[in-house]
């Protein structure tokens, strides 16, 4: 978990802003918008956010700063070695049924995000990799959380996180990553035939 943004505070600010969702589900909204390149305006990011969550009004300007942050952080991590890309779950001295639905939540975000950021694309024009990895976080957005809460659940906790954070970071990789350096054509202008 992020240092820089307490999830108990950013539970209690959602909440006196009427935002039913967790804050491990709007950053997985924000990482999913990330992966396709988009998110990186303030008020596109915002504006997705305050729409996921039905907040006509949108955000106070404390939850604005709050939610750009997290944005920020996550861009961080995506752009780095990949070591720095945190998902936003709560503690580990948490319940651990309470952890399994925030990942659950933060796939379904992810999801979301994803789905918002490629409006225009078609599964097939997506790798197997990338449909593959999509695959997984929808299965793990479904999970059930654990009847019992021991080592060997805490050890596939961890697991089940660690391979979405992968899954997310592999996505952006394929579809941001290879593709910076080429600068896009400008709206309107067909691009140069060599």
């Amino acid at each position: 978990m992020s240092d820089a943004i307490d999830f108990e505070v950013l539970v209690q600010g959602l909440a006196a802003a009427g935002v039913a969702h967790s804050p491990s589900e709007l950053q997985g909204v924000m990482a999913g918008l990330l992966a396709t390149g988009h998110g990186g305006r303030d008020e596109e990011v915002l504006g997705v956010l305050a729409a996921h969550a039905d907040l006509e009004q949108g955000f106070d300007a404390a939850m604005a700063t709050a939610l750009l942050t997290v944005r920020d952080e996550l861009q961080n991590g995506f752009e780095g070695t990949g070591l720095d890309l945190n998902l936003l779950l709560p503690s580990d001295e948490d319940d651990l049924g309470l952890r399994v639905a925030a990942i659950a939540q933060w796939c379904e975000g992810f999801l979301v995000g994803f789905g918002t950021g490629s409006a225009n694309t078609h599964d097939k024009d997506l790798s197997p990799g990338i449909q593959e990895a999509l695959s997984d976080l929808a299965a793990v957005s479904q999970v059930a959380t654990p009847d019992e809460d021991g080592d060997e659940q805490e050890d596939m906790f961890e697991q089940v996180a660690e391979h979405c954070r992968m899954a997310a970071l592999m996505i952006y990789t394929e579809l941001v990553m290879k593709h910076q350096g080429k600068p896009a054509p400008e709206s309107g202008t067909p691009p140069t035939r060599h």
